[in-house]
């Protein structure tokens, strides 16, 4: 049984590949790791100012 993990931004579950987010590293060198839906990740780029 594959293990499908559920997107952080909407909570659907990932049935496809989709996006990571990391967070800046902490105090202590660590990250948090964010699973994104291929929808949830366009959107997210969207809001990237790009020029």
């Amino acid at each position: 049984m594959a293990i499908n993990p559920l997107c952080d931004k909407c909570k659907k579950e990932l049935n496809d590949f989709g996006g990571i987010l990391l967070s800046p590293p902490n105090v202590r060198n660590e990250v948090k790791k964010y699973h994104l839906c291929k929808d949830c990740y366009q959107k997210i780029i969207a809001d990237f100012s790009l020029g």
